[in-house]
């Protein structure tokens, strides 16, 4: 049975994600990246980051305000570096830092406790199936008509193995809804 909302979605309000923030490459010492994001509520921020040898500083500016991270790079196996963000409540390096809904700063999820939570935390079996064949379509669809296919074709580019991988998300939310249907026709059936 899902939970009664009575707290606040991550997704509700802006998400800052560094692996977004920083694109594949830039992430080197002496850089220093500016980019306003733009949010379908139409709340812009500006996120400026300027990083040094294994650390830097990230600076949002939003409605007014402006909030500052520390930022760490771990070294990569194959090259490059991992940034994170110290969240400013709980210490920890993240690399995702949440403002739901009326909150006034960014942090991590962990700051925020028992007072946020995901969005699939709120739905039952059928809602998370429903969720996910809605995330695996939008995600294969590129310039195709979603009324058009139940299952979209792969795209040009990706590779089969990501292809399947999806196909199997896929396959595996269809089974959920079908077994949430077989035990409610068993469940009407019970009352005949």
């Amino acid at each position: 049975m899902p939970r009664d909302r009575q707290r606040l979605t991550l997704e509700s309000g802006p998400k800052l994600d560094l692996a977004k923030l920083i694109p594949s490459g830039a992430g080197k010492s002496g850089r220093h990246i500016q980019c306003v994001l733009t949010y379908g509520s139409g709340e812009t921020i500006t996120a400026t980051l300027k990083l040094s040898d294994y650390g830097g500083l990230l600076e949002l500016s939003y409605q007014g305000r402006v909030q500052s991270f520390s930022l760490i790079a771990d070294p990569r196996h194959f090259g490059g570096l991992q940034w994170y963000a110290i969240c400013p409540r709980t210490g920890r390096r993240v690399r995702v830092l949440y403002r739901p809904l009326g909150a006034t700063y960014f942090a991590s999820r962990h700051a925020w406790g028992r007072r946020a939570a995901y969005a699939s935390q709120f739905l039952d079996p059928i809602g998370r199936a429903w969720r996910t064949k809605a995330k695996v379509k939008a995600a294969l669809l590129g310039n195709e008509d979603p009324d058009e296919w139940d299952l979209p074709p792969k795209p040009k580019g990706m590779r089969w193995a990501t292809y399947e991988r999806w196909v199997a998300r896929y396959d595996a939310a269809e089974e959920m809804l079908d077994a949430q249907l077989v035990m409610a026709a068993a469940r009407l059936m019970k009352r005949l």
